[in-house]
Protein backbone atom coordinates (compact mmCIF):
# COMPACT_ATOMS: atom_id res chain seq x y z
CA UNK A 1 0.00 0.00 0.00
CA UNK A 2 1.42 3.37 -1.04
CA UNK A 3 1.31 5.93 1.75
CA UNK A 4 2.32 9.36 0.52
CA UNK A 5 1.48 12.52 2.40
CA UNK A 6 2.11 15.82 0.67
CA UNK A 7 0.77 19.37 0.54
CA UNK A 8 0.33 21.70 -2.42
CA UNK A 9 -0.06 25.44 -2.56
CA UNK A 10 -1.92 26.58 -5.64
CA UNK A 11 -2.31 30.19 -6.82
CA UNK A 12 -4.93 31.11 -9.40
CA UNK A 13 -5.94 34.45 -10.87
CA UNK A 14 -9.68 35.10 -11.18
CA UNK A 15 -11.14 38.01 -13.16
CA UNK A 16 -14.80 38.86 -12.59
CA UNK A 17 -16.37 41.05 -15.32
CA UNK A 18 -19.14 42.04 -12.90
CA UNK A 19 -20.36 41.29 -9.40
CA UNK A 20 -22.95 38.58 -10.05
CA UNK A 21 -23.55 35.34 -8.19
CA UNK A 22 -24.87 33.69 -11.38
CA UNK A 23 -21.66 34.51 -13.25
CA UNK A 24 -19.61 33.04 -10.42
CA UNK A 25 -21.78 29.92 -10.18
CA UNK A 26 -21.53 29.32 -13.93
CA UNK A 27 -17.73 29.58 -13.75
CA UNK A 28 -17.28 27.28 -10.76
CA UNK A 29 -17.12 24.00 -12.78
CA UNK A 30 -14.41 25.40 -15.06
CA UNK A 31 -12.57 26.85 -12.06
CA UNK A 32 -12.75 23.52 -10.27
CA UNK A 33 -11.37 21.67 -13.28
CA UNK A 34 -8.42 24.04 -13.54
CA UNK A 35 -7.64 23.56 -9.86
CA UNK A 36 -8.04 19.80 -9.61
CA UNK A 37 -6.24 18.99 -12.86
CA UNK A 38 -3.31 21.20 -11.86
CA UNK A 39 -3.14 19.61 -8.43
CA UNK A 40 -3.44 16.10 -9.92
CA UNK A 41 -0.52 16.74 -12.29
CA UNK A 42 1.65 17.89 -9.36
CA UNK A 43 0.56 14.92 -7.29
CA UNK A 44 1.52 12.52 -10.08
CA UNK A 45 4.95 14.15 -10.25
CA UNK A 46 5.33 13.65 -6.48
CA UNK A 47 4.28 10.03 -6.76
CA UNK A 48 6.82 9.31 -9.48
CA UNK A 49 9.60 10.96 -7.49
CA UNK A 50 8.60 8.93 -4.44
CA UNK A 51 8.62 5.64 -6.38
CA UNK A 52 11.97 6.45 -7.97
CA UNK A 53 13.44 7.20 -4.54
CA UNK A 54 12.13 3.86 -3.26
CA UNK A 55 13.91 2.00 -6.08
CA UNK A 56 17.19 3.84 -5.49
CA UNK A 57 16.94 3.16 -1.77
CA UNK A 58 16.55 -0.57 -2.33
CA UNK A 59 13.07 -0.65 -0.83
CA UNK A 60 11.38 -1.43 -4.15
CA UNK A 61 12.26 -3.60 -7.16
CA UNK A 62 11.84 -2.78 -10.81
CA UNK A 63 11.94 -5.47 -13.53
CA UNK A 64 13.10 -4.64 -17.06
CA UNK A 65 10.39 -5.35 -19.62
CA UNK A 66 12.91 -6.80 -22.12
CA UNK A 67 15.69 -8.68 -20.33
CA UNK A 68 13.72 -9.29 -17.09
CA UNK A 69 16.67 -8.11 -14.96
CA UNK A 70 15.60 -7.02 -11.49
CA UNK A 71 16.82 -3.52 -10.63
CA UNK A 72 17.05 -2.51 -6.99
CA UNK A 73 19.39 0.07 -5.51
CA UNK A 74 21.31 3.10 -6.78
CA UNK A 75 22.98 3.13 -10.19
CA UNK A 76 21.05 0.21 -11.69
CA UNK A 77 18.86 2.40 -13.90
CA UNK A 78 19.50 5.51 -15.95
CA UNK A 79 16.97 8.34 -15.97
CA UNK A 80 15.88 9.31 -19.51
CA UNK A 81 13.80 12.40 -19.06
CA UNK A 82 10.03 12.38 -19.46
CA UNK A 83 7.24 12.52 -22.00
CA UNK A 84 3.82 14.14 -21.77
CA UNK A 85 0.55 12.22 -21.62
CA UNK A 86 -3.09 13.25 -21.64
CA UNK A 87 -5.98 11.48 -19.99
CA UNK A 88 -9.66 12.35 -20.23
CA UNK A 89 -11.35 12.40 -16.81
CA UNK A 90 -14.73 13.55 -15.54
CA UNK A 91 -12.97 16.59 -14.06
CA UNK A 92 -11.32 17.67 -17.31
CA UNK A 93 -8.31 16.72 -19.39
CA UNK A 94 -5.40 15.72 -17.19
CA UNK A 95 -2.01 16.58 -18.70
CA UNK A 96 0.95 15.12 -16.84
CA UNK A 97 4.56 14.07 -17.38
CA UNK A 98 5.63 10.41 -17.36
CA UNK A 99 9.25 9.70 -16.38
CA UNK A 100 11.29 7.21 -18.39
CA UNK A 101 14.25 5.02 -17.45
CA UNK A 102 16.87 2.97 -19.33
CA UNK A 103 18.09 -0.47 -18.32
CA UNK A 104 21.90 -0.48 -18.13
CA UNK A 105 21.97 -4.19 -18.98
CA UNK A 106 20.08 -4.28 -22.30
CA UNK A 107 19.56 -0.58 -23.10
CA UNK A 108 15.77 -0.84 -23.03
CA UNK A 109 14.02 2.50 -22.40
CA UNK A 110 10.51 2.36 -20.98
CA UNK A 111 8.20 4.05 -18.54
CA UNK A 112 7.65 2.05 -15.34
CA UNK A 113 5.27 4.74 -14.15
CA UNK A 114 2.57 3.38 -16.44
CA UNK A 115 2.68 0.07 -14.55
CA UNK A 116 2.70 1.83 -11.18
CA UNK A 117 -0.27 4.02 -12.12
CA UNK A 118 -2.26 1.31 -13.87
CA UNK A 119 -2.09 2.98 -17.29
CA UNK A 120 -2.53 0.72 -20.29
CA UNK A 121 -0.68 1.38 -23.57
CA UNK A 122 -2.25 4.24 -25.55
CA UNK A 123 -4.91 4.81 -22.90
CA UNK A 124 -6.62 8.16 -23.39
CA UNK A 125 -9.76 7.78 -21.27
CA UNK A 126 -9.89 7.17 -17.53
CA UNK A 127 -12.05 4.34 -16.26
CA UNK A 128 -14.04 6.65 -13.97
CA UNK A 129 -15.12 8.81 -16.95
CA UNK A 130 -15.94 5.68 -18.92
CA UNK A 131 -18.08 4.38 -16.08
CA UNK A 132 -20.02 7.63 -15.71
CA UNK A 133 -20.88 7.68 -19.41
CA UNK A 134 -21.73 3.97 -19.46
CA UNK A 135 -24.13 4.49 -16.54
CA UNK A 136 -25.64 7.45 -18.39
CA UNK A 137 -26.31 5.44 -21.55
CA UNK A 138 -28.43 2.99 -19.55
CA UNK A 139 -31.41 5.33 -20.01
CA UNK A 140 -30.34 7.64 -22.86
CA UNK A 141 -29.10 7.16 -26.39
CA UNK A 142 -25.40 7.05 -27.14
CA UNK A 143 -25.44 10.50 -28.76
CA UNK A 144 -27.38 12.13 -25.90
CA UNK A 145 -25.14 10.52 -23.30
CA UNK A 146 -22.03 11.92 -24.99
CA UNK A 147 -23.63 15.36 -25.30
CA UNK A 148 -24.67 15.31 -21.65
CA UNK A 149 -21.18 14.22 -20.62
CA UNK A 150 -19.62 17.12 -22.50
CA UNK A 151 -22.04 19.58 -20.89
CA UNK A 152 -21.85 18.32 -17.30
CA UNK A 153 -18.40 16.76 -17.13
CA UNK A 154 -15.05 18.04 -18.15
CA UNK A 155 -14.68 15.62 -21.08
CA UNK A 156 -16.74 13.18 -23.12
CA UNK A 157 -16.41 10.47 -25.75
CA UNK A 158 -17.74 10.02 -29.24
CA UNK A 159 -20.88 7.85 -29.60
CA UNK A 160 -18.87 5.24 -31.49
CA UNK A 161 -16.24 5.03 -28.73
CA UNK A 162 -18.90 4.87 -26.02
CA UNK A 163 -20.64 2.05 -27.90
CA UNK A 164 -17.35 0.15 -27.99
CA UNK A 165 -16.89 0.62 -24.23
CA UNK A 166 -20.42 -0.63 -23.53
CA UNK A 167 -19.84 -3.75 -25.64
CA UNK A 168 -16.57 -4.52 -23.85
CA UNK A 169 -18.02 -4.10 -20.38
CA UNK A 170 -21.35 -5.75 -21.16
CA UNK A 171 -19.68 -8.87 -22.54
CA UNK A 172 -17.88 -9.24 -19.19
CA UNK A 173 -21.08 -9.26 -17.09
CA UNK A 174 -21.79 -12.66 -15.53
CA UNK A 175 -25.01 -13.08 -13.54
CA UNK A 176 -24.49 -15.08 -10.35
CA UNK A 177 -27.72 -16.46 -8.83
CA UNK A 178 -28.35 -16.66 -5.11
CA UNK A 179 -27.91 -20.24 -3.84
CA UNK A 180 -30.83 -22.03 -2.17
CA UNK A 181 -33.46 -19.58 -3.44
CA UNK A 182 -36.98 -20.96 -3.06
CA UNK A 183 -39.05 -19.04 -5.63
CA UNK A 184 -38.21 -17.87 -9.14
CA UNK A 185 -40.29 -15.97 -11.69
CA UNK A 186 -39.40 -16.45 -15.36
CA UNK A 187 -40.59 -14.64 -18.45
CA UNK A 188 -39.54 -13.50 -21.89
CA UNK A 189 -40.08 -10.56 -24.18
CA UNK A 190 -39.10 -9.51 -27.68
CA UNK A 191 -36.85 -6.60 -28.66
CA UNK A 192 -36.28 -5.11 -32.15
CA UNK A 193 -32.94 -6.74 -32.84
CA UNK A 194 -31.40 -9.11 -35.35
CA UNK A 195 -32.53 -10.10 -38.83
CA UNK A 196 -35.87 -11.59 -37.83
CA UNK A 197 -38.61 -9.02 -38.65
CA UNK A 198 -40.39 -9.85 -35.39
CA UNK A 199 -37.24 -9.23 -33.36
CA UNK A 200 -35.15 -11.26 -30.93
CA UNK A 201 -36.29 -12.94 -27.71
CA UNK A 202 -34.91 -11.94 -24.31
CA UNK A 203 -35.30 -14.54 -21.55
CA UNK A 204 -34.97 -13.67 -17.88
CA UNK A 205 -35.53 -15.25 -14.48
CA UNK A 206 -35.82 -13.35 -11.20
CA UNK A 207 -35.16 -14.91 -7.82
CA UNK A 208 -37.60 -13.62 -5.18
CA UNK A 209 -35.68 -13.16 -1.93
CA UNK A 210 -38.46 -11.73 0.21
CA UNK A 211 -39.71 -8.26 1.06
CA UNK A 212 -38.11 -5.29 2.76
CA UNK A 213 -39.22 -1.83 3.84
CA UNK A 214 -37.50 1.07 2.14
CA UNK A 215 -38.44 4.72 2.72
CA UNK A 216 -41.65 3.61 4.39
CA UNK A 217 -42.73 1.40 1.49
CA UNK A 218 -42.53 -2.36 1.01
CA UNK A 219 -40.55 -3.58 -1.98
CA UNK A 220 -39.48 -6.95 -3.32
CA UNK A 221 -35.92 -8.14 -2.85
CA UNK A 222 -34.96 -9.78 -6.13
CA UNK A 223 -31.95 -11.01 -8.05
CA UNK A 224 -31.37 -12.05 -11.63
CA UNK A 225 -30.93 -15.79 -11.67
CA UNK A 226 -30.42 -16.29 -15.40
CA UNK A 227 -30.28 -14.35 -18.65
CA UNK A 228 -30.37 -15.40 -22.30
CA UNK A 229 -31.06 -14.03 -25.75
CA UNK A 230 -32.04 -15.71 -28.97
CA UNK A 231 -31.75 -19.45 -29.47
CA UNK A 232 -30.53 -20.36 -25.97
CA UNK A 233 -33.98 -19.64 -24.56
CA UNK A 234 -34.81 -21.14 -21.22
CA UNK A 235 -31.54 -23.03 -20.93
CA UNK A 236 -29.72 -19.79 -20.12
CA UNK A 237 -32.55 -18.12 -18.22
CA UNK A 238 -33.22 -21.08 -15.90
CA UNK A 239 -29.87 -22.67 -15.03
CA UNK A 240 -29.63 -25.66 -12.75
CA UNK A 241 -30.21 -24.87 -9.08
CA UNK A 242 -31.83 -21.48 -9.68
CA UNK A 243 -34.84 -22.44 -7.50
CA UNK A 244 -35.61 -25.10 -4.91
CA UNK A 245 -39.42 -24.93 -4.53
CA UNK A 246 -41.30 -23.02 -7.25
CA UNK A 247 -40.77 -21.66 -10.75
CA UNK A 248 -43.59 -19.34 -11.78
CA UNK A 249 -44.26 -18.55 -15.46
CA UNK A 250 -47.11 -17.19 -17.60
CA UNK A 251 -47.78 -20.11 -19.98
CA UNK A 252 -44.79 -19.60 -22.27
CA UNK A 253 -44.82 -22.32 -24.99
CA UNK A 254 -42.61 -25.28 -24.23
CA UNK A 255 -41.94 -24.32 -20.60
CA UNK A 256 -43.67 -27.30 -18.92
CA UNK A 257 -41.70 -29.79 -21.02
CA UNK A 258 -38.44 -27.93 -20.38
CA UNK A 259 -39.00 -27.80 -16.61
CA UNK A 260 -39.96 -31.47 -16.45
CA UNK A 261 -36.67 -32.30 -18.17
CA UNK A 262 -34.28 -29.92 -16.37
CA UNK A 263 -35.96 -29.14 -13.00
CA UNK A 264 -38.02 -32.23 -12.13
CA UNK A 265 -37.73 -31.59 -8.38
CA UNK A 266 -39.13 -28.03 -8.59
CA UNK A 267 -42.85 -27.29 -8.82
CA UNK A 268 -44.01 -25.39 -11.89
CA UNK A 269 -46.67 -22.77 -11.22
CA UNK A 270 -48.72 -20.59 -13.55
CA UNK A 271 -49.48 -16.91 -13.04
CA UNK A 272 -53.10 -16.64 -11.95
CA UNK A 273 -53.46 -13.17 -13.45
CA UNK A 274 -52.39 -14.40 -16.89
CA UNK A 275 -54.66 -17.42 -16.57
CA UNK A 276 -57.78 -15.24 -16.53
CA UNK A 277 -56.63 -13.24 -19.55
CA UNK A 278 -55.82 -16.42 -21.45
CA UNK A 279 -59.24 -17.79 -20.62
CA UNK A 280 -60.94 -14.65 -21.95
CA UNK A 281 -58.89 -14.79 -25.17
CA UNK A 282 -59.68 -18.46 -25.82
CA UNK A 283 -63.37 -17.90 -25.14
CA UNK A 284 -63.27 -15.12 -27.71
CA UNK A 285 -61.73 -17.53 -30.23
CA UNK A 286 -64.54 -19.96 -29.38
CA UNK A 287 -67.03 -17.20 -30.32
CA UNK A 288 -68.50 -16.99 -26.81
CA UNK A 289 -70.56 -13.80 -26.27
CA UNK A 290 -69.01 -11.00 -24.25
CA UNK A 291 -71.37 -11.27 -21.30
CA UNK A 292 -70.77 -14.99 -20.97
CA UNK A 293 -66.99 -14.46 -21.18
CA UNK A 294 -67.16 -11.97 -18.33
CA UNK A 295 -69.11 -14.42 -16.18
CA UNK A 296 -66.67 -17.26 -16.87
CA UNK A 297 -63.61 -15.10 -16.09
CA UNK A 298 -65.26 -13.84 -12.89
CA UNK A 299 -66.01 -17.42 -11.86
CA UNK A 300 -62.37 -18.37 -12.41
CA UNK A 301 -61.27 -15.42 -10.31
CA UNK A 302 -63.58 -16.51 -7.46
CA UNK A 303 -62.28 -20.06 -7.69
CA UNK A 304 -58.63 -18.97 -7.52
CA UNK A 305 -59.16 -16.49 -4.69
CA UNK A 306 -61.46 -18.67 -2.61
CA UNK A 307 -60.57 -20.99 0.29
CA UNK A 308 -57.77 -23.44 -0.48
CA UNK A 309 -59.84 -26.48 0.49
CA UNK A 310 -62.55 -25.54 -2.03
CA UNK A 311 -60.19 -24.37 -4.79
CA UNK A 312 -59.88 -27.68 -6.67
CA UNK A 313 -63.61 -28.35 -6.58
CA UNK A 314 -64.56 -24.87 -7.89
CA UNK A 315 -61.83 -24.98 -10.56
CA UNK A 316 -62.89 -28.42 -11.81
CA UNK A 317 -66.55 -27.39 -11.86
CA UNK A 318 -65.72 -24.36 -14.00
CA UNK A 319 -63.69 -26.47 -16.45
CA UNK A 320 -66.52 -28.99 -16.76
CA UNK A 321 -69.06 -26.21 -17.43
CA UNK A 322 -67.13 -24.79 -20.40
CA UNK A 323 -68.65 -27.04 -23.04
CA UNK A 324 -69.45 -23.87 -25.01
CA UNK A 325 -65.72 -23.09 -25.18
CA UNK A 326 -63.68 -26.21 -26.08
CA UNK A 327 -60.36 -24.31 -26.41
CA UNK A 328 -60.78 -22.69 -23.01
CA UNK A 329 -61.88 -25.99 -21.47
CA UNK A 330 -58.77 -27.81 -22.74
CA UNK A 331 -56.55 -25.02 -21.47
CA UNK A 332 -58.00 -25.12 -17.95
CA UNK A 333 -57.69 -28.88 -17.74
CA UNK A 334 -54.08 -28.85 -18.95
CA UNK A 335 -53.22 -26.05 -16.50
CA UNK A 336 -54.77 -27.76 -13.46
CA UNK A 337 -51.49 -29.34 -12.16
CA UNK A 338 -49.79 -25.92 -12.21
CA UNK A 339 -52.67 -24.03 -10.56
CA UNK A 340 -54.14 -26.37 -7.93
CA UNK A 341 -52.20 -26.86 -4.70
CA UNK A 342 -52.69 -27.85 -1.08
CA UNK A 343 -50.51 -25.12 0.43
CA UNK A 344 -50.61 -21.59 -1.05
CA UNK A 345 -47.26 -20.75 -2.69
CA UNK A 346 -45.38 -17.58 -1.68
CA UNK A 347 -45.91 -16.10 -5.16
CA UNK A 348 -49.03 -16.50 -7.31
CA UNK A 349 -48.50 -13.92 -10.07
CA UNK A 350 -45.56 -12.81 -12.21
CA UNK A 351 -46.11 -9.10 -11.54
CA UNK A 352 -42.51 -8.56 -10.36
CA UNK A 353 -40.88 -9.84 -13.52
CA UNK A 354 -43.50 -8.20 -15.73
CA UNK A 355 -42.20 -4.84 -14.56
CA UNK A 356 -38.69 -5.82 -15.66
CA UNK A 357 -40.06 -6.81 -19.06
CA UNK A 358 -41.55 -3.31 -19.37
CA UNK A 359 -38.18 -1.82 -18.44
CA UNK A 360 -36.51 -3.85 -21.20
CA UNK A 361 -39.09 -2.75 -23.76
CA UNK A 362 -38.90 0.88 -22.63
CA UNK A 363 -35.16 1.00 -23.28
CA UNK A 364 -35.12 -0.95 -26.53
CA UNK A 365 -38.28 0.24 -28.33
CA UNK A 366 -36.74 3.54 -29.43
CA UNK A 367 -37.35 3.39 -33.17
CA UNK A 368 -34.05 1.77 -34.16
CA UNK A 369 -32.96 -1.72 -35.14
CA UNK A 370 -30.41 -3.17 -32.73
CA UNK A 371 -27.87 -5.89 -33.33
CA UNK A 372 -28.40 -8.87 -31.06
CA UNK A 373 -24.96 -8.51 -29.47
CA UNK A 374 -25.33 -4.75 -29.09
CA UNK A 375 -28.65 -4.85 -27.25
CA UNK A 376 -27.62 -7.90 -25.21
CA UNK A 377 -24.51 -6.21 -23.79
CA UNK A 378 -26.36 -2.97 -23.07
CA UNK A 379 -29.21 -4.74 -21.27
CA UNK A 380 -26.78 -6.89 -19.30
CA UNK A 381 -25.07 -3.77 -17.97
CA UNK A 382 -28.33 -1.97 -17.31
CA UNK A 383 -30.06 -4.74 -15.40
CA UNK A 384 -26.99 -5.91 -13.49
CA UNK A 385 -26.63 -2.34 -12.23
CA UNK A 386 -30.30 -2.19 -11.24
CA UNK A 387 -30.76 -5.66 -9.75
CA UNK A 388 -27.36 -7.39 -9.31
CA UNK A 389 -25.05 -4.52 -8.29
CA UNK A 390 -22.28 -6.88 -7.18
CA UNK A 391 -22.14 -8.42 -10.68
CA UNK A 392 -21.97 -4.90 -12.12
CA UNK A 393 -19.14 -3.88 -9.80
CA UNK A 394 -17.03 -6.88 -10.84
CA UNK A 395 -16.81 -5.43 -14.35
CA UNK A 396 -14.88 -2.41 -13.03
CA UNK A 397 -11.61 -2.03 -11.18
CA UNK A 398 -11.69 -1.64 -7.43
CA UNK A 399 -11.38 2.00 -6.34
CA UNK A 400 -9.66 3.07 -3.11
CA UNK A 401 -10.39 6.73 -2.54
CA UNK A 402 -7.47 8.89 -1.34
CA UNK A 403 -8.12 11.04 1.70
CA UNK A 404 -7.99 14.83 1.41
CA UNK A 405 -8.05 17.47 4.11
CA UNK A 406 -7.54 21.22 4.19
CA UNK A 407 -4.54 22.58 6.10
CA UNK A 408 -3.99 26.13 7.21
CA UNK A 409 -1.14 27.93 5.53
CA UNK A 410 1.50 29.65 7.69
Amino acid sequence: MLELETCFQQAIKVTLPRLSINDLAAALPALGRELVCGIAAKLLAELQAYCWAQVNAGACELVCTRCRVVHCGPGTLLRRGRRMRQLKTSSGRLVFAVHQVTCRTCGRTWSPVSEWLGLTPRQRVSEELERKLVECVMDLSYAKSCTLGAAWLGESLSPRTLHKKVQERGAAVVFTPEPNCAVVQADGTMVPAGKNPRGCDVWLSLQILGRETHAGRTRVKKRIGGWAMGARGWEGALPSGVATELILTDREPGVPEFLDRTHPEVRHGLCEWHLGHTLDHLLLLDRVPNEQRKRDVAQLSRALSGPVEERAKAYTALADSLAHGPRAQRMLRRSAPQVLYDTPPPERTTSVIEREMREINRRTDVGVRWTVTGVDNLLRLRHSRRINPDDFERVWSDVQMPSFSQVSLP
